[in-house]
């Protein structure tokens, strides 16, 4: 078997891999300890569905021996077709304890090639499925019940590139490109696909892992695959005569649910999300299904591009004293018809269309502008909140982004406080570690938002610098009703004391969440019954003294303790009733 010059693979009665020659390997690209242990379904090209393998299985237990025709995808990505002939071994028993296949005739990538280039399956460039392939095959996979995400990239400025490297130049590109792509599909553990589906435009398609959830966290494994694949093509390119340049590549992604569409209509969709962005911007393109989200994706862009975003203030309040702790500040967008956009339909559409960290930005400059003309005017200028997102917070560097918008300004670090979520701590710890750190020996605030939602492993909370937990508006909603989530406000507030931390609550709406939280010796708060978002120039009588919220500071303790207990009698009342 090691000697014998056509490939040859042994496997065991359920297909996995005991054995394989040296022409095997040389075929596909793996070594014998890369396959050992695998199952042949790891060749998979993905142009062959279920129901042959099935077929092919089936005649096998039957007769004992198949022979045919099979494509198959090598270590690199690319695609070849083999002849493939397979016999049963059999044991004493008559059952079969081995299978042995024997492959002849398009035992080479290059012969593969050129049958499939007579078919025109395969572009002859870059040796990948061409567009009618691509789609065939990706609707064979939806077809089998798999829930397939499509990505489309382009390459910024093709043209030009013909122009000034020729031919030759442009097709080199390509072809990097393409082997790039290959590259990281055949590196994932799902099963992919890739072609090129345009003279300058590529596709790769994903089937979703088993455990994946229709909507679940913005396919958020499928935006990591796509950053893994923007990091490998933002690596040089070699062109003609050893030059090399940086290209830029723009994405969209689209997804094809079993019954819910055609393949092609996915290349589509996944081609028009990847035409919204602006050339040269890398951030991922998700297409939306529905009219009413497209639109507003073009809205916000174009907001995004013209500064419409706004930002609002809400105050936060010491709740032991009543002075003002600081503000939070808050993306507002009105639009130029006067219509106004709601935060809880366009910021989960800027996160899904990889636009948070744009209006994390717009967000953080107009809150620095803001205090500098607050200081300017003599007013007390205060903390002011800033949610960063996973975007901004997992660049190459945010402190010194930070470091320089801070002095563009005029702004002193201690007046920023950055709120980042449970989730975006998830990560490389070192990594997540050190830009904490950095942030910190800047000077600025750090806050732990939506505390209790998330995934943080208290083992790391206690050494991430941080000086605040606040607690998400969801427990304070409930923790009048619901004693499981009054215990879990409480158990926040004496674990970040023990911590020595501060703690706010948001979401704060009644005297009685009033009453209780500051029973329970909660640091902070805010919420409409304190101080509704207001704009700047409202947010500037506030700073010159005033303090609308002083008469619910008034009231002695007993006063307010009998508030929470009419409140939550009243409550009682309602429910019997």
């Amino acid at each position: 078997m090691q000697q014998a010059p056509t490939p040859m693979v042994l496997t065991d009665a359920r297909g996995v891999i005991q054995r394989v020659n040296a022409a095997f390997e040389r075929v596909t690209g793996y070594s014998a300890a890369e396959l050992l242990g695998q199952r042949t379904s790891l060749l998979r090209s993905g142009l062959q569905g279920d129901g042959f393998y099935r077929g092919m299985w089936a005649e096998l237990q039957r007769h004992g021996r198949w022979h045919g025709d099979i494509w198959n995808r090598g270590k690199d990505g690319h695609l070849y077709q083999e002849c493939l002939s397979i016999v049963a071994l059999r044991d004493h028993g008559s059952s079969s304890a081995f299978y042995l296949g024997v492959y002849s005739g398009l035992s080479s990538p290059a012969q593969a090639r050129d049958t499939m280039l007579r078919h025109g399956e395969t572009d002859p460039i870059t040796g990948l499925a061409r567009r009618s392939a691509f789609v065939g095959a990706l609707q064979r996979l939806a077809e089998q019940g798999a829930h397939v995400h499509v990505l489309a990239l382009d390459i910024d400025g093709f043209t030009a590139l013909n122009e000034q490297f020729g031919l030759a130049g442009g097709d080199a590109i390509l072809r990097q490109m393409g082997l790039r792509c290959s590259q990281l599909a055949a590196s994932n553990a799902q099963v992919c696909i890739v072609g090129r589906v345009g003279p300058d435009e590529f596709a790769v398609g994903v089937v979703a892992p088993a455990d994946f959830r229709v909507g679940d966290g913005g396919v958020f494994w499928m935006r990591q695959f796509a950053e893994c694949l923007t990091a490998a093509l933002a690596q040089p390119f070699e062109v003609a005569q050893g030059r090399k340049l940086t290209i830029g590549v723009t994405t969209g992604l689209a997804s094809l649910a079993p019954g819910a569409g055609s393949a092609a209509e996915t290349l589509l969709h996944a081609s028009f999300a990847r035409q919204q962005a602006s050339p040269g911007d890398a951030a991922l393109q998700q297409y939306e299904a529905q009219a009413r989200p497209r639109q507003l994706a073009l809205w916000l862009r174009e907001a995004l591009r013209r500064q419409e975003i706004q930002v609002a203030y809400q105050p936060k309040v010491d709740l032991r004293s009543g002075a003002l702790a600081g503000v939070e500040a808050l993306a507002r967008w009105h639009r130029p018809d006067g219509t106004t956009i709601a935060p809880s339909e366009f910021i989960p559409l800027a996160e899904r269309l990889g636009l948070i960290g744009r209006l994390g930005d717009r967000v953080l400059e107009q809150a620095l502008q803001d205090l500098g003309q607050w200081g300017a005017a003599g007013l007390a200028q205060p903390v002011v909140a800033v949610n960063i997102s996973a975007l901004q917070f997992h660049r190459a560097d945010p402190a010194q982004d930070l470091a320089s918008a801070l002095g563009r300004h005029g702004v002193a670090p201690g007046l920023i406080e950055l709120e980042l979520t449970e989730s975006l701590l998830i990560g490389e710890m070192a990594s997540v570690m050190q830009s904490l750190q950095a942030l910190r020996q800047l000077g600025v605030r750090l806050s732990i938002d939506d505390f209790g939602t998330g995934y943080s492993s208290l083992a790391y909370l206690r050494r991430f610098p941080i000086q605040y937990l606040k607690i998400d508006r969801q427990f304070v909603s409930d923790m009048l009703e619901d004693s499981s989530a009054r215990e879990i406000v409480k158990v926040i507030v004496e674990l970040a004391h023990r911590l020595g931390l501060r703690c706010i609550a948001e979401g704060i709406e009644t005297r009685a969440q009033l009453a209780a939280l500051r029973a329970m010796g909660c640091d902070e708060g805010q919420g409409y019954l304190l101080a509704r978002p207001m704009d700047p120039q409202a947010l500037a009588f506030l700073l010159s003294g005033s303090r609308p919220w002083r008469a619910l500071f008034t009231p002695s303790a007993e006063d307010l303790d009998a508030d929470v207990d009419q409140e939550q009698n009243e409550d009682s009342c309602a429910h019997s009733d």
